[in-house]
């Protein structure tokens, strides 16, 4: 009704990030480098996190959250 289209004979596509494209190929590999790079963040955090527990130490600099041990 309001559209500024009157026809779509002479309509052509535009790819962009088609199929096969170095494009769909670089994301791609950057979203699996992102995703793995959380994975590793997040196992390393979680380590320290643990040991800091074993050890009665703060695992954050601040003051306690509920349930983290005292300070010693």
């Amino acid at each position: 009704m309001f559209s500024p289209i009157d026809s779509y004979d002479d309509a052509t596509v535009v790819y962009t990030f088609g199929s096969y494209s170095v494009g769909a190929y670089v994301v791609t590999i950057l979203a699996v480098l992102l995703f793995i790079g959380f994975f590793v963040r997040m196992i390393q955090h979680e380590n320290r996190a643990y040991q800091a527990i074993i050890e009665h130490k703060p695992v954050e600099a601040g003051p306690a959250a509920e349930g983290e041990p005292t300070h010693y």
